[in-house]
């Protein structure tokens, strides 16, 4: 197999184990990506920590432990495992915010379509079409496991599979069927950011979550120097500024 010495982990030195760190009543769900670790969203949880709010970051089943693993889980472990973490800051917390990047976006979208009574959304880099995708649901008979040819600018600190596990992403695929059907139930401010150098994600996702969401607070920006792992990138202090500043205006904090 081609590149079989690559190692499938990157950056396995780094911390991205599952986060959850009490706080005040005011209580914040960050949600990694595809084939990453807690340590996606890191930054952005110390920055709500430093804030005192109560702060959970799950780390996905299948995610952290290997490739093929990864393989064995259906989007459905994915909701699951979102759903009981929000369950266990809602024993806590009066308000609850709900944030995630790439496919942590769409499972957000997914609990605020559960949960009208979710206070915010932070979609960051929404994997809600990913052009890719279209031919996992064959390609993952072939080749269980593919090794990623997506080099994007921001994810030299990123911690996660140098692989896609083709099983998961036809999962992946799944998911984002099952949210865009759900978008037109959603109605709590939402915050989208998407990065102009993503070569991950369609160009128009982002517009297509803000067109099709029903809020009436909703605020769409394309950051000028990210690429799909803005959270970890050279502007990721700007979206944390933005991500505050966004809450702020809408009374969240």
């Amino acid at each position: 197999m081609k590149g079989h010495h690559m190692p499938v982990f990157q950056n396995p030195q780094l911390e991205g184990k599952s986060i959850y760190w009490p706080g005040n009543a005011t209580g914040v769900l960050l949600i990694h990506g595809f084939t990453a670790t807690t340590a996606e969203v890191r930054l952005l949880a110390d920055a709500f920590k430093k804030q005192g709010l109560t702060v959970s970051a799950p780390l996905l089943p299948g995610h952290g432990t290997s490739p093929q693993d990864m393989n064995c889980q259906h989007y459905t472990d994915w909701i699951a495992c979102v759903e009981s973490a929000y369950k266990k800051l809602r024993e806590t917390c009066s308000k609850v915010i709900a944030g995630g990047e790439s496919m942590g976006a769409v499972l957000t979208l997914y609990l605020a379509s559960e949960h009208v009574e979710l206070d915010a959304l932070l979609i960051y880099s929404p994997a809600i079409r990913v052009d890719n995708l279209k031919y996992a649901s064959i390609l993952k008979y072939l080749f269980p496991i593919l090794e990623k040819s997506n080099n994007d600018p921001d994810d030299t600190s990123w911690q996660g599979y140098t692989v896609n596990p083709l099983y998961a992403a036809d999962e992946l695929r799944k998911l984002q069927r099952e949210v865009i059907g759900r978008l037109s139930v959603i109605k709590q401010p939402a915050l989208i950011l998407q990065g102009i150098y993503d070569k991950t994600i369609h160009p128009e996702s982002g517009r297509m979550i803000y067109d099709g969401i029903q809020s009436t607070i909703k605020h769409l920006e394309i950051m000028r120097e990210s690429g799909h792992v803005m959270l970890l990138g050279k502007e990721s202090d700007h979206i944390i500024g933005t991500t505050m500043g966004f809450l702020k205006s809408a009374d969240i904090l």
